[in-house]
């Protein structure tokens, strides 16, 4: 039992709180290196057992190569998270231990997410990344727009509850199980769709909507963001998407499958709408988190593309751009995080003024994660999106795929205009120089992936492709 990465996370976890009673300097720094290596002994048997699949607690959750690989995903979101806390000065407000233990606890419960094989055991495991998430947004208690920002997300993610919890008592009620097995067989049972089995995943989808940023539901987005701290913000727009997303993936493909005409529809709708709205809402943002906001609204559209179709080959492509994406997020969001002006955080995209005169290596790593984020070729963002336009236009869906080569275009106005920000303009007030080595470090190492992924693509493939193959042979 020891040997399930979630149950071995948990019992670290507790250990680590034990431990903390009795550690009386630096908590902080303590408890978040022990975190750093609870995670990393958690990816061991995660990478253990990746190809292993098991059904386990009475087929509450199950164990594949999937969830494992998105598992493993999620633990390199949360170690750079906390090796950012660590290695950057932060807000004295975020100085405390409880910090790196509420990442964990949220960990656990998308680790447990994306293993669900129950409406019951995935409404559990979504409430405890949830309340670590509300926890979270507002830590910094002497910032008014963090309390704020925790109160926005806390209402949304209630609501966000209740439809989710709507959804699944109309499935119960009309298939008389809450297992995803037992709806796959009901399904397949059917010679029509009962149009409340329809309604019951319509109000599941608007749920994970909200919890992915998909539009029309990111109206918390932008304000969660902006008031966040900007190491929430990193890991709020990283790890939990990769889990929801892991999410809807195991959901719509096993017990809904027989009905993808249905959701197929409606993943257009929101696919259309988050990518023109995601686009259109950047070009007129002055802050730099509301503007990368609007990007995950936008890229949240994208990735939702490969999942119309409903096939291994779309997945396959959405985990390769799930991937690029966090490569291209935490990349920015470091930037963000050592962005300062007489030791003050600032996020005024005015403020990356004439950048490359101060800092060219860090202008010109920021350089090509806003263009990898554009998708200009060669940079693994342009990979990323080829991926699943082509995904797009072999399902004959060419009217999504003109929409998203179209917003595409305007979204790299406003990445490109970042990038001329930084390199021509004159700068009012240079930003504090970045002494830090290991930020610098890293921030190159997150630049170059981005360059050099075109030189080795098929490793991804051949890597996402083998992991989907669990999927469909439950099928």
């Amino acid at each position: 039992m020891i040997n399930i990465p979630e149950v071995f996370m948990s019992i670290g976890f507790l250990i680590i709180l034990m431990i903390s009673v009795f550690v009386k300097k630096n908590q902080n720094i303590v408890l978040g290196y022990l975190s750093l290596l609870l995670i990393f002994l958690t990816q061991f048997f995660v990478l253990k057992d990746i190809f292993l699949f098991e059904e386990i607690f009475n087929n509450f959750f199950v164990i594949d190569s999937f969830g494992s690989f998105l598992k493993s995903v999620i633990l390199i979101c949360a170690g750079f998270v906390i090796y950012f806390y660590l290695i950057v000065k932060n807000d004295s407000s975020l100085n405390r231990p409880e910090f790196s233990m509420i990442i964990l606890i949220s960990i656990i419960g998308m680790m447990l997410m994306v293993s669900s094989n129950d409406l019951l055991s995935l409404f559990v495991s979504i409430e405890l990344q949830s309340l670590a998430l509300y926890i979270l947004v507002s830590f910094s208690k002497e910032d008014f727009n963090s309390s704020e920002a925790g109160v926005k997300y806390f209402v949304i993610g209630s609501l966000s509850t209740c439809i989710f919890l709507f959804g699944s008592s109309l499935i119960y009620g009309l298939v008389g199980s809450t297992n995803f097995s037992e709806i796959s067989q009901f399904m397949s049972d059917q010679y029509s769709v009962p149009l409340l089995l329809v309604v019951g995943l319509i109000f599941i989808l608007v749920s994970l909507s909200l919890k992915i940023s998909a539009a029309p539901f990111h109206m918390w987005t932008p304000d969660v963001y902006q008031g966040s701290p900007s190491l929430v913000t990193a890991f709020l727009s990283t790890a939990p998407k990769i889990a929801v997303f892991g999410v809807l993936i195991r959901v719509l493909v096993y017990p809904f499958g027989e009905i993808i005409v249905d959701w197929g529809k409606i993943l257009i709708i929101l696919s259309i709408f988050s990518m023109l709205i995601g686009s259109l809402g950047a070009l007129r943002q002055d802050d730099l988190k509301r503007l990368m906001a609007y990007s995950t609204i936008n890229h949240i559209g994208f990735i939702l593309m490969g999942l119309v179709p409903g096939s291994e080959d779309g997945i396959t492509a959405i985990c390769i751009y799930l991937i690029f994406y966090i490569t291209m997020n935490l990349g920015v969001f470091l930037f963000i995080l050592n962005m300062k002006r007489d030791q003050l955080n600032v996020t005024k995209i005015k403020d990356l003024s004439g950048l490359y005169k101060t800092e060219p290596l860090i202008a010109g790593c920021l350089a090509l994660l806003f263009f990898s984020m554009a998708g200009i070729p060669p940079l693994a963002g342009f990979i990323g999106k080829l991926l699943i336009l082509n995904i797009v236009i072999d399902n004959n869906l060419f009217f999504l795929a003109i929409i998203a080569v179209i917003t595409s275009v305007i979204s790299a106005f406003y990445y490109i205009r970042l990038v001329k920000s930084m390199f021509f303009d004159s700068p009012t007030e240079e930003l504090d120089l970045l002494t830090n080595s290991q930020s610098k470090l890293l921030l190159s190492i997150f630049g170059l992936f981005n360059l050099s992924v075109i030189f080795y693509p098929q490793f991804f493939l051949n890597l996402c492709a083998s992991i989907t193959l669990s999927l469909f042979a439950l099928r």
